[in-house]
């Protein structure tokens, strides 16, 4: 399955515990931030992410990154979606 060649493309470009996570339909995260650099990549679905750049929509096959300690929050989209996550120290 491709999300498999991602995974190895992730960790060949030094990204850690990298793996599928859902995307929960209609799910608000509040604002937050994480301690190291990550990467998401949508696999399924659409993940709204608002940030100090704005409002952006991301949909399969789009990879969005966040360094450490970027504000941001995320929604998901009206249905169940799945996406990859990796971390870089």
């Amino acid at each position: 399955m491709i999300f498999h060649l991602l995974i190895h493309q992730l960790e060949a470009e030094g990204y850690t515990d990298v793996r599928v996570c859902p995307i929960p339909p209609d799910m608000d995260l509040p604002e937050h931030t994480h301690d190291e650099h990550t990467v998401h990549i949508i696999l399924e679905g659409d993940l709204t992410i608002i940030d100090a750049d704005g409002t952006h929509i991301y949909k399969p096959g789009d990879r969005v990154e966040f360094p450490a300690g970027t504000v941001h929050k995320a929604r998901g989209g009206m249905e169940h979606g799945k996406m990859i996550i990796g971390v870089k120290k």
